[in-house]
């Protein structure tokens, strides 16, 4: 027999007992195997150590391999088994394989959770201590502060009371934030608007906001069921409603 006789004859044995060696494993009989607990561990689950590996199915998911006489693990082809469960699936690697029925699986599922609820917990920490580190005013800026508000109450002659309007403290809030953006000094005349463009603004504003309430009402008003109450108040000193 030539050596190419030779050659081929190995090459034919070789292919036909690695085949037997897939051929006797099955999905159901790895998942056996990988449940199995002994103190050899004859059977684990080794992780997808691929570089470039983009799918997040590999974060639980890798491969069945049996443990070789020399103590290391030989990687069982064609199959992909859960870290966590050991449940195994058909696999076929080398960029041909999909891993959207890894990604079905329930503890593939559960870890896409886990991960999502770790990364709104970590924005939710940033944003809290974005907050719990906002400046603090000095004392003296403080007084500075109160003694403007004192001066324009006085001078005006407007009611104490308006410094609790909540809507001042909206306009300020507003007023702050914009400025922020900026990153440098604003001209107050850019802030501040004449009598004149309030006027012409409440018109603007009322139509704004009749069309916000117009697709509201029409429901209720073609039903025959709505109610328009007029506006009250009280009179705390004379103990009245107007």
């Amino acid at each position: 027999m030539s050596d190419i006789d030779i050659l081929s004859s190995y090459d034919s044995v070789s292919s036909t007992s690695s085949s037997n060696v897939t051929q006797q494993y099955s999905a159901s009989s790895i998942e056996n195997l990988l449940k199995q607990k002994d103190d050899f561990k004859q059977f684990i689950v080794i992780k997808n150590d691929q570089k470039n590996v983009s799918s997040l199915a590999w974060s639980t998911f890798g491969f069945p391999a049996k443990r070789a006489e020399d103590g290391s693990y030989q990687r069982i082809i064609g199959f992909a088994s859960c870290c966590n469960c050991k449940d195994t699936y058909s696999f076929q690697s080398g960029g041909s394989g999909s891993t959207k029925h890894l990604l079905r699986h329930i503890c593939s599922k559960k870890s896409l959770l886990s991960s999502e609820n770790n990364q709104e917990g970590l924005i939710d920490k940033f944003i809290k201590s974005k907050k719990s580190t906002s400046l603090k005013l000095t004392a003296q800026d403080r007084t500075t502060i109160r003694d403007e508000f004192t001066k324009w109450i006085c001078s005006s002659i407007r009611p104490f009371n308006i410094i609790s309007d909540p809507e001042l403290k909206t306009t300020l809030k507003t007023i702050i934030d914009i400025c922020q953006k900026y990153h440098r000094l604003i001209d107050i005349e850019d802030i501040l608007v004449a009598p004149t463009t309030i006027s012409y603004n409440v018109n603007r504003l009322a139509d704004h906001y009749r069309s916000l309430a117009r697709p509201i009402l029409i429901e209720p008003a073609e039903a025959g069921v709505l109610t328009i109450c007029p506006d009250l108040w009280t009179d705390s000193l004379k103990k009245l409603i107007i």
